[in-house]
């Protein structure tokens, strides 16, 4: 197990791993490498930021939760694998990140040329 300790002030936190599960996807629609790693991060920051404001005392139990991502659209969710109450604490407060897409380009002649000029 892969244990980090955090330092707030005097005292430490430690952080075990969240265990992240992604559904593979047959689309040709998926996300990036750096869209998955963003992604990553921010889903492990808030279940972390979730149980600190909910739920501090169970903290200690961080290795046990479970998070499900698809990989073609980026939706998060707990799996059941999670214990309670770390489920119903985490899956309630969940927010689904929004992912940062490129603009549709209508007309891609005329983007060249502005890109040009």
């Amino acid at each position: 197990m892969n244990v980090k300790l955090i330092s707030f002030g005097l005292f430490l936190l430690k952080i075990g791993p969240v265990e992240i599960i992604w559904k593979p996807s047959t689309s040709k629609q998926r996300l990036t490498f750096v869209q998955t790693l963003d992604l990553e991060y921010a889903v492990r920051l808030q279940v972390i930021k979730i149980l600190i404001a909910e739920a501090e005392h169970l903290m200690d139990y961080l290795s046990l939760v479970t998070i499900e991502i698809d990989s073609k659209n980026g939706f998060v969710s707990v799996h059941d694998d999670t214990p309670e109450p770390l489920l119903s604490k985490i899956a309630n407060n969940l927010v689904q990140p929004i992912q940062k897409t490129a603009p549709k380009i209508q007309n891609k002649a005329l983007a060249a040329i502005s890109f040009m000029g």
